[in-house]
């Protein structure tokens, strides 16, 4: 896993490593919740509270990523912004490693299937217009046709009679 561009032995596909992640988290909520305890006990300063956490937090990350991980990552118990852009990226590069892993394989459509997807994308298109004749064009032509008919008709009215 690579973290602030240091390389380590961590996956959350390794069986391993989720046992020692497991174990750590599990240590760090104790020892956490023990020096919150103390704290309140002692009535320590605000500044030696965090302190205290951050440490506890770093021992956490050894156990996690190795030891002398978070001497590697440059991490101190004064400076906790530091320690949370870590936290934040070991997050980041989990889900990045669970992405990759569960995607969905892509599953056939069947012919149904694939003709309801392309009515469904046709029905938004606008229906096809050919260009017709002018409008003062089809004019004419229905007078002609008007005309026409009269004149049919005339021929048929003048066999009819005689």
């Amino acid at each position: 896993m690579l973290i602030h561009g240091q390389e380590f032995d961590f996956s959350l596909l390794n069986a391993n490593d989720l046992d020692r992640l497991e174990d750590a988290l599990g240590e760090m909520t104790r020892e956490g919740e023990a020096e919150t305890a103390r704290c309140e006990r002692e009535n320590v300063r605000l500044g030696d509270r965090l302190r205290a956490q951050a440490r506890v937090s770093m021992r956490g990350l050894d156990k996690i990523l190795g030891a002398g991980a978070s001497a590697r990552l440059g991490l101190n118990e004064n400076d906790v912004s530091r320690l949370y852009d870590v936290l934040d990226e070991i997050t980041q590069a989990a889900a990045a490693e669970k992405a990759r892993y569960s995607r969905p394989a892509a599953v056939p459509q069947n012919r149904a299937q694939r003709r309801a997807e392309k009515r469904q994308k046709d029905k938004h298109k606008p229906p096809v217009s050919y260009p017709g004749q002018p409008a003062a064009a089809q004019m004419v032509e229905r007078v002609d046709k008007a005309a026409r008919r009269r004149q049919l008709l005339t021929e048929l009215a003048a066999l009819e009679n005689g």
